[in-house]
């Protein structure tokens, strides 16, 4: 195969010079990013984004995101198995940071690269790429014999819970006789619940 240049070829081509966004988020003042990922901390230096460490335990207010649902490709891509579509949900929390953690100041020249890498719905993230999959597997659960009494305390104790259980059980008739599914929701809804799974572990600073 070959370009025949003694045959030139013309055609009117579209130009786009502008794009309809699918999702957008607002640039914070900074991420803060855990010590314990230094696999992201360690391809961030060296895409040469400029991180600051944190000098002694502080505390923060920070938007946290929780992963609400995602997909995943059925075959790995470049040795990964590539999510999509993101969707989260975010909480005002205040933050502990400890000595040592990461703060990456969106005011350099990476900024770009920072969201587009750290926003965990952009379609090149870090999360999209697996980086981040630990948060997803709950790792403290509970064993039925034992969690039946601590539900029904729970319910007697708790009215808040307890109308929200009773308003997922009518929009819900069909687990009437699935006695996993109702300790499962009194579960997810009290203090018990493991409290970093679906969390994402990069927090926002907002502006």
């Amino acid at each position: 195969m070959y370009y025949d240049q003694k045959d030139p070829w013309a055609k009117n081509i579209n130009y786009y010079q502008t794009y309809k966004p699918t999702g957008q988020v607002t640039k914070p003042k900074a991420y803060v990013i855990p010590q314990a990922w230094s696999e992201v901390v360690a391809k961030l230096k060296l895409n040469q984004v400029q991180m600051r460490q944190v000098t002694q335990d502080t505390s923060l207010a920070a938007d946290v995101y929780f992963i609400s649902d995602y997909k995943t490709y059925p075959r790995p891509y470049e040795g990964h198995y590539l999510h999509h579509q993101v969707t989260v949900r975010t909480e005002k929390q205040i933050l502990k940071l400890m000595k040592g953690d990461y703060l990456v100041y969106l005011n350099q020249s990476a900024n770009r690269y920072v969201i587009e890498t750290l926003e965990p719905q952009a379609l090149d993230s870090y999360f999209s790429w697996g980086f981040f999959d630990a948060i997803l597997q709950q790792k403290e659960y509970f064993s039925d014999y034992v969690f039946e009494d601590l539900a029904a305390a729970l319910l007697k104790k708790d009215a808040g819970l307890r109308q929200r259980y009773e308003e997922w059980k009518k929009q819900n008739p069909e687990l009437t006789k699935n006695a996993q599914a109702h300790l499962n929701f009194i579960y997810l809804h009290s203090p018990h619940y493991e409290k970093t799974h679906l969390r994402y572990p990069i927090a926002r600073i907002p502006e």
